[in-house]
């Protein structure tokens, strides 16, 4: 093995690392390795706004990055449309993997903790959404859904609220490449039955994001094209299925969910610093307790709770920009409805495993 190490003295010992930054203690102010092993080329790097590790495959073009926060790893996924909001508690740490494989992107995507999100794939897009290891306690459009594969096509929203420990496949095939379909019958999203071509691509998925799948997939001739021409097959597979099962209903969301997106209209287009649950029961006209049933179903979590990750992670983002974070702590916290600064920190300590001054001077520094 190949190893450089480069280390320059500067000002900013910690910068670019995110919460696992203050466990350095290095003599230097910013240390960069570079290795190569095995025909990877490794590197960590440091950014303004978000701290990624890129592993870039000379064979596939593998190209992995890791986020240490929610509102970073939102823009992963290219040209997707959605948003992050981490509900469960500790220090956040998720990667996307990417590989364009002839006329098909791969996808990998982890996080450690549970996140809500609304996620909607590019515009004339579909994309095959392959969970790893569900468990049942994830929601998707108010239900709680443990199948292996799901259809989503692009341009349409979902609300999804994960797991911990998160982890997924995503094959994303253009519209265009699929003329044999009429998506325009296809809902949001479609769970898939379980049967061989899912079981065949989740396993082959495995073994291109792990490294080994030169061992476990033979194909004579150039291996990328028929690799892609094979897992293509694979989904046109699937969507055949799906049209001749009509038993496979798009999921078109609960009750509880339809509630939750008007909920959620009414604060996006509301003051976040003096939102609360009584304002919420008030304006959509129903009992505090149809309200929480809702939001529990949707989110997992109570309306209370959610508002409150809501407005943490409104302030998070604040802090995590250096255009913002030389507001300080507590004009950030009243901006976003925390009038008790004890409390606030707390709240974010608990949620985000820092402080919020920690967060800040991390910022500041880069």
């Amino acid at each position: 093995m190949d190893f450089l190490l480069i280390a320059a003295f500067t000002s900013n010992i910690h910068s670019g690392i995110g919460a696992e930054r203050r466990k350095s203690r290095y003599p230097f102010s910013k240390i960069f390795f570079v290795w190569k092993s095995q025909a990877i080329i490794y590197s960590v790097s440091v950014s303004k706004k978000r701290a990624l590790v890129s592993e870039m495959s000379q064979k596939l073009n593998l190209i992995t990055r890791v986020f240490f926060a929610p509102s970073f790893q939102e823009a992963g996924l290219p040209f997707w449309n959605q948003r992050y909001i981490q509900l469960g508690k500790g220090t956040f740490k998720g990667t996307v993997t990417f590989l364009t494989l002839g006329k098909l992107t791969l996808i990998e995507e982890t996080t450690n903790v549970s996140i809500g999100q609304t996620t909607c794939p590019p515009q004339g897009m579909i994309a095959v959404v392959l969970p790893v290891d569900r468990n049942g306690n994830g929601t998707i459009n108010g239900e709680i859904r443990s199948d292996k594969a799901f259809i989503h096509i692009g341009g349409k929203e979902i609300t999804v609220s994960g797991e911990e420990d998160c982890h997924a496949y995503y094959v994303l095939v253009r519209q265009a490449d699929l003329p044999e379909f009429d998506f325009r019958k296809f809902g949001a999203i479609t769970p898939v039955e379980p049967c061989f071509h899912v079981a065949q691509m989740s396993s082959w998925l495995a073994s291109i994001f792990a490294g080994t799948w030169r061992s476990k997939i033979h194909f004579p001739g150039p291996i990328e094209q028929m690799l892609s021409d094979a897992l293509l097959d694979r989904v046109k597979d699937i969507l055949i299925g799906i049209q001749q099962k009509s038993s496979l209903a798009a999921l078109r969301g609960t009750f509880s969910y339809s509630l939750f997106l008007k909920a959620q209209r009414f604060i996006d287009d509301y003051d976040d610093a003096i939102m609360s649950v009584t304002l919420l029961t008030d304006e959509l006209n129903i009992p505090p307790h149809i309200l929480r049933s809702a939001f529990v179903q949707t989110t997992g979590v109570s309306p209370r709770v959610w508002l409150r990750q809501r407005a943490l992670d409104r302030a998070r983002r604040a802090m995590l920009d250096p255009t913002q974070a030389c507001k300080g702590v507590s004009q950030i916290a009243l901006e976003c409805g925390f009038f008790h600064f004890g409390r606030f920190a707390g709240y974010y300590a608990q949620t985000y495993g820092e402080l919020p001054i920690v967060t800040i001077r991390n910022t500041l520094s880069i």
